[in-house]
C-alpha cells in the first residue's frame, strides 16, 4: 500500500506456547502401558480383509528427484499371505474402522520388517525398512480421510527398499496421548500392529509392540530451558496454547490508531533503502506432502554429514546441508518445522543447537537437531513460525560443483507463499435462485461488480520490489478474467496506466461511485508498504472494510478467506481500524484487499512472481463469486 502501516506481529500467549510445543518437538520417550494382547479386529472369524480403495494415480505423481514413479499394483488380502512369505508390500494395505470417535488401523507385519513409530503435533509417522531377503516392492499409496480420526494415509517409498507412513490426525499426538499400539497373532499366523487414534485416547505402545517408538528429537535440554522431564509434563497444554495462540493472531497488531489508512495517501518513496532481495530458490510442487530425491553418484561405505550451515538473510533463513553421493533425503512438513530424513549416511555428531533462553538462532529458526534413525540420520528444524505443505519453507538439491558437495538448501520464512503454477482452475458458473439457468452466460442479468486497482498515472503508490500501480492493475484484469468466465460482468475503475482525477480526494469519490445504481459489490486491490526500518514485521495478505453498507464486512470475510486459501500467503485477518474513502463513500458492499508487501524482501519477491499474482486474482475472484452466490451483493436476482 502507499501508505506506511506499522503493524507489529505479535501472537497472544507466543512465549508460553511455543516453548511448550518445542518441549513437545524436541522431547524424548513414550509410556509404555501393559495391555491384553487384543485378537485382529477384522479377522475373528477368519473372512478375507479387504483393503481400502485407493485413491489413482493422479493423488500422487511422480516424486520430484527420486526418479520413481508411483505403482498400484493389484492388492491382496492378508488371508492371502502367511507370515513365511508375506512380502513387505503387505505392510502398505492397512485396514480401518472407525467408531466411537476413534480410529482403529490394522498393519500386517512381515517377519524381519522393522519398524519405529513417531507421535508428532499432526498425527503419527511411521519408518518401516523391509528385513533381509524380503521381497522389497512397497508402493505409493494415498487414501483421503480413511476414518473419523484419520484425516489421510499416505505411504512413501523409499530408494532403499524402506518406506514412510504417515497417519494424519486433526488432534496432537503426545508420548502417550491420544493413540494406543499393541501387537498380535491373527488366525492365519501373521503377526499385525494394531493402532488406536483418538483425541480422549492414552497409553501409547504397550510392551507388545516389537517397533521402537521415538520422539522427534531427544537431547537434552539447554541451559535455560526446563528439564526434559517438566517438559514432557507440559508439551500437551503448552502445543494446545500454541494452537489457540496461532488461530487468533490473524490480523493483531499492538496499536494501529496512529497509522495513515491505507488507500487514502501517496507519500514519496522511501528514502532509506529497503532491505537486500533473498536470492530465489526453486519451490517445490510435492502433491505427496513429501519432497524425495536421491543425491547423484554411489556412496562408498557410510560417510558421514556435517552439522547444517546457517545463513542469516532479511525476513529469510537459509540452511544448508552438504550431502555425499549417493545420500537418499525426504523432507516433511511439520506444523512447526520441517523433519529431514538422510539414508546412508551418519552424523559426524548426534548434536543440537538452541537458541538461548527465549531467543532463536535466527528470527526464522528456533533450533535444530541432529537424531539417529533406522536407515540414517533424522534433523529436525523448529521454526519461529508455523509451517504449512505450500508455505513457510522451499528447497531445492543444488548439484555437486568442483570441491563442494551436493547440497540441500532449505529456506524459512513466514513470507513464503505459494508460488506454483495454478493450472486450467476456474470458478464454477454463478447460479441463480430465481431462474433455471444453470449461469448468467449471454443473459442480460449477469450481476456486476466494481473492481478497483489501486492508484495509477501520476500516483504510483507504495514503491519496493515492485511498484504498486503496475501490480494492482495486472491483478485487476486477472480477477476480470476469471469473474467473467464464471457469469460476472466486471466494472473497472481503470484498465490503463491513469487515475480519474488530479485530486487525491476527487479521485477515491469517484471511484467509489462508480458502482451506485449499477453494481452489486466494490473491491479495492492494493499492495501494502511500511519503512525500511519495520519492514520485516509486515508481510502477508489483509482486508478492510467499513460499515458503509451490512454486508461490507461479510464481503472482506470470503475475500479474505479465498485468497489465503488460493495463495498459502500469511493471514493478517480483516482491519476496520480506520475509515477508508474508497470504502466510506461507497453505497454497496466494499472491501479493500492489501495482497502483500512490496516492503519485505520475500513478500516483494512473491508479488513479482506471476504465479503468485495468478493466485491471489483467483482468491480475490473466488471471494466475490461466493459473496455473490450468498447473497450479500445488492439486489440482481
Amino acid at each position: 500500500m502507499a501508505s506506511l502501516p506499522l503493524h507489529i506481529f505479535v501472537r497472544p500467549g507466543f512465549l508460553s506456547g511455543h516453548t511448550a510445543l518445542l518441549a513437545l518437538l524436541l522431547c524424548s520417550g513414550a509410556s509404555l502401558a501393559a495391555a491384553p494382547a487384543p485378537t485382529d479386529p477384522f479377522l475373528r472369524a477368519g473372512p478375507a480383509a479387504q483393503p481400502p480403495v485407493l485413491s489413482g494415480p493422479d493423488q500422487a505423481p511422480p516424486l520430484p528427484g527420486s526418479g520413481y514413479t508411483p505403482s498400484y499394483p493389484a492388492t491382496q488380502s492378508a488371508a492371502q499371505s502367511s507370515a513365511t512369505v508375506v512380502s513387505a508390500t503387505a505392510f502398505g494395505l492397512p485396514r480401518f474402522s472407525s467408531g466411537g470417535g476413534v480410529t482403529r488401523v490394522v498393519f500386517d507385519l512381515p517377519a524381519g520388517l522393522r519398524y519405529a513409530l513417531t507421535p508428532t503435533f499432526s498425527g503419527l509417522r511411521i519408518d518401516v525398512q523391509a528385513g533381509a531377503g524380503q521381497t522389497r516392492t512397497l508402493a505409493a499409496r494415498h487414501l483421503v480421510s480413511p476414518g473419523s480420526a484419520v484425516s489421510d494415509y499416505t505411504l512413501t517409498p523409499d530408494p532403499s527398499g524402506g518406506g514412510l507412513a504417515l497417519l494424519q490426525t486433526p488432534f496432537p499426538l503426545g508420548g502417550s496421548q491420544g493413540w494406543t499400539a499393541t501387537e498380535t497373532t491373527i488366525a492365519s499366523g501373521g503377526r499385525v500392529l494394531i493402532l488406536v487414534l483418538g483425541a480422549a485416547l492414552e497409553g501409547g505402545a504397550d510392551g507388545s509392540v516389537t517397533g521402537s517408538v521415538q520422539a522427534i528429537a531427544g537431547p537434552p535440554a539447554p541451559s535455560g530451558t526446563p528439564s526434559v522431564a517438566a517438559q514432557q509434563g507440559t508439551a500437551q497444554s503448552g502445543a494446545a496454547q500454541s494452537g489457540a495462540a496461532q488461530s487468533g493472531s490473524a490480523g493483531a497488531v499492538l496499536s494501529s490508531q496512529d497509522q495513515l489508512p491505507p488507500g487514502d495517501t501517496s507519500p514519496p518513496p522511501n528514502s532509506v533503502p529497503l532491505p537486500t532481495a533473498t536470492p530465489a530458490l526453486a519451490g517445490s510442487a510435492d502433491r505427496s506432502r513429501l519432497t524425495i530425491g536421491v543425491v547423484s553418484g554411489t556412496s562408498a561405505g557410510t560417510p558421514t554429514v556435517a552439522a547444517p550451515r546457517i545463513g542469516k538473510n532479511p525476513g529469510l533463513t537459509r540452511v544448508v546441508l552438504d550431502l555425499p553421493d549417493g545420500t537418499g533425503f525426504r523432507v516433511t512438513p511439520l506444523p512447526l518445522g520441517l523433519r529431514i530424513d538422510l539414508t546412508g549416511v551418519s552424523a559426524q555428531r548426534l548434536g543440537s543447537q538452541f537458541g538461548s533462553g527465549q531467543s532463536s538462532l535466527t528470527p526464522e529458526l528456533r533450533a535444530w537437531n541432529f537424531t539417529s534413525n533406522l536407515t540414517g540420520v533424522s534433523l529436525t528444524l523448529v521454526t519461529s513460525s508455523p509451517i504449512t505443505l505450500r508455505s513457510g519453507w522451499r528447497d531445492v538439491l543444488l548439484p555437486a560443483s568442483p570441491g563442494q558437495l551436493s547440497r540441500l538448501a532449505i529456506d524459512l520464512s513466514p513470507a513464503l507463499a505459494d508460488t506454483t503454477p495454478l493450472g486450467p482452475l476456474a470458478l464454477a458458473p454463478l447460479k441463480s435462485s430465481r431462474s433455471s439457468m444453470l449461469a448468467f452466460s449471454g443473459a442480460a442479468n449477469r450481476p456486476k461488480v466494481v473492481i478497483d486497482p489501486g492508484h495509477g498515472g501520476s500516483d504510483p503508490g507504495a514503491i519496493g520490489q515492485v511498484v504498486e500501480k503496475e501490480v494492482t492493475l495486472a491483478v485487476a484484469r486477472r480477477v476480470r478474467a476469471d469473474l467473467n468466465a464464471a457469469g460476472i460482468d466486471v466494472l473497472m475503475t481503470r484498465d490503463s496506466d491513469t487515475q480519474l482525477a488530479a485530486s487525491k480526494n476527487t479521485d477515491l469519490a469517484m471511484r467509489a461511485a462508480l458502482g451506485t445504481g449499477v453494481a452489486q459489490l466494490f473491491v479495492s486491490i492494493h499492495v501494502n508498504s511500511t519503512e525500511a526500518s519495520s519492514a520485516l514485521k509486515g508481510y502477508g495478505i489483509e482486508t478492510w472494510w467499513n460499515p458503509n453498507n451490512p454486508n461490507s464486512q461479510a464481503l472482506a470475510q470470503n475475500i479474505q478467506q479465498d485468497a489465503v486459501a488460493a495463495t498459502a500467503a500469511y493471514s493478517r485477518g480483516l482491519k476496520n481500524t480506520h475509515s477508508l474513502a474508497v470504502l466510506r463513500q461507497s453505497r454497496i458492499p466494499a472491501a479493500l484487499v492489501e495482497i502483500g508487501y512490496t516492503s519485505h524482501p520475500v513478500d516483494g519477491q512473491n508479488l513479482a512472481d506471476s504465479n503468485y499474482l495468478d493466485r491471489v486474482a483467483y482468491g480475490v475472484a473466488s471471494g466475490i463469486r461466493d459473496a455473490l452466490q450468498t447473497g450479500l451483493g445488492t439486489t440482481w436476482r
